[in-house]
């Protein structure tokens, strides 16, 4: 009887476990690839970062880039891998000259000699690649080597955590948030002391103590209270995405994105899913870029992010976001990065050089619109194509629109059209109160963001707008909310409800379709 009794818990429990682990044995497998083979990784076994893939050749007319095209991409990567200092006699080598071999960029990635000069007395980084290297240059937010070129080099980490904050002795302290093997994040404060909205982009780290530049050493600029902040909630965080395939984002029509979402209005209506465009406030034009879609182009996103981010005035965005005199140095001119007029090439900023006359952050967005989309997986394998199919089926696509096409003309031949797999209406949705950062940008509300391009989602380290995981289930479960009475349910509640009662190997499938993206 006991024996008996025995062998019936025994099968009970084992049973229970069987359940257990069949309802949870959906995973994320992690990064394509592994982070060995990427970013950091590659860096850390003395092998260069990968460039940033050329758009590839157009299958409607066979058009590739022209040499001049070639020419001003590869100078851009250049330019976008610079190592920023802050004054004209701080640079280890001519501006804009190579730092080592003809032509190439340092081998051991990120930079730890300077070839520019224009850091802000604020900045987020110091360089554009800092933040850009998973698992390309122009990619997403990665790790780095903290000591590029040391005989033992670190294991790579999150830059914002030794190596941007310390570089050249710069006394910065590290918020919480920034941590060892976590995202790199860019911080906007959500209400100012007074109680109005705030929204902008409070830069982490000052050039305070920086050793090579006597020009600021009574620099005394302290970094804002960001603990305090943290505690009382009125910090919103975001992540860098990659910046490859922008340029064919761009060159996609507003009539397409609109047709797009047009085609699909029946099926939305029966989930709850709206969406609508941001819109530039000048020619009403849709917005595309950011994680609220807030940038018009990727000319102005240049501008911006080499002022916001490395404190860079240029024609764009020519005011400084700190002016303090005894932080500014005495040879830094505004704006510091604009057309180059030198009327020899000594400086290498002669405006008879058709390479070097263009400023950094305009070579910078001429490297991004000749930047290929990333690419998927060409293997994908059994799961991860039932996943694609499920994850149309069950209304994923509604939203994160598998492909649009360029313009039918475009200056540039081989942009021109040409099917652009974005996985991305490149619209706004309210997401509910557990994604909404109460931030406000044009037309975006605190709780609505651009539906994210899904492309190269297999090979990106961290998910959601600030970064709160690295396991896509946990992602893809972060988009339901319910309705609170500051925020309206999420519009992908529907959808979200549908992949809870999948089975477990159909939630697997789409999990693996994405990391074959």
């Amino acid at each position: 009887m006991k024996t008996t009794y025995r062998l019936a818990c025994l099968v009970l429990v084992c049973s229970w476990f069987a359940i257990s682990n069949g309802a949870n044995a959906q995973r994320d497998p992690g990064v394509r690839g592994g982070l060995q083979n990427t970013g950091g990784g590659l860096q850390q076994q003395g092998i260069p970062i990968p460039h940033p893939p050329l758009i590839s050749r157009n299958p409607t007319n066979g058009a590739t880039v022209n040499e001049n095209e070639l020419a001003s991409f590869e100078e851009g990567i250049i330019r976008a891998g610079q190592l920023e200092s802050t004054c004209d006699e701080c640079a280890d080598v001519t501006d804009g000259s190579p730092v080592t071999g003809m032509g190439e960029l340092d081998p051991m990635f990120p930079q730890s000699h300077t070839n520019s000069n224009g850091l802000g007395a604020r900045h987020n980084a110091d360089q554009c690649f800092v933040c850009h290297a998973q698992p390309t240059l122009g990619g997403s937010g990665g790790y780095i080597v903290p000591n590029p070129g040391s005989p033992k080099p670190q294991q790579a980490e999150n830059p914002q955590f030794r190596l941007v904050p310390n570089r050249f002795g710069k006394q910065n302290t590290v918020p919480s948030f920034e941590t060892q093997f976590g995202p790199s994040r860019e911080v906007r404060f959500k209400y100012k002391p007074d109680g109005t909205r705030d929204g902008g982009v409070h830069q982490l780290w000052t050039v305070r103590g920086i050793a090579n530049d006597p020009t600021i050493s009574n620099c005394a600029l302290t970094q804002p209270d960001f603990e305090t902040q943290y505690r009382a909630g009125n910090l919103a965080f975001r992540i860098p995405l990659q910046m490859t395939g922008l340029g064919l984002i761009e060159s996609i029509q507003d009539r397409e994105i609109l047709a797009r979402h047009d085609a699909t209005a029946s099926l939305r209506a029966t989930l709850g899913i709206e969406g609508h465009p941001n819109r530039s406030g000048n020619d009403s034009t849709i917005s595309r870029f950011g994680w609220k879609a807030q940038n018009k182009s990727i000319t102005i996103f240049a501008g911006e992010a080499y002022n916001v981010e490395v404190g860079i005035t240029n024609e764009v965005f020519p005011t400084a976001t700190e002016e303090d005199p005894g932080c500014q140095g005495q040879q830094k001119p505004e704006p510091n990065d604009v057309t180059r007029t030198d009327p020899d090439d000594t400086r290498n900023q002669a405006f008879d050089n058709p390479m070097h006359m263009l400023p950094d952050w305009m070579q910078f967005q001429v490297m991004m619109r000749f930047t290929d989309g990333p690419a998927p997986d060409p293997n994908p394998g059994e799961s991860a194509t039932k996943g694609k199919a499920v994850f149309a089926k069950i209304g994923c696509s509604l939203c994160h629109t598998q492909q649009m096409r360029t313009a039918p003309v475009m200056n540039s031949a081989v942009l021109q059209d040409r099917p652009v797999n974005l996985y991305s209406d490149l619209l706004l949705h309210h997401m509910g109160s557990n994604l909404a950062d109460d931030i406000v940008q044009g037309q975006a509300g605190p709780d609505e963001f651009r539906t994210t391009p899904l492309w190269g989602v297999g090979q990106r380290i961290f998910f959601i707008h600030d970064g709160r995981t690295a396991d896509l289930l946990q992602a893809i479960r972060a988009h339901a909310s319910p309705a609170t009475p500051q925020y309206p349910a999420s519009e992908a509640n529907g959808v979200i409800r549908t992949f809870n009662h999948l089975s477990p190997s159909d939630q697997q499938a789409i999990v693996d379709f994405l990391r074959s993206l």
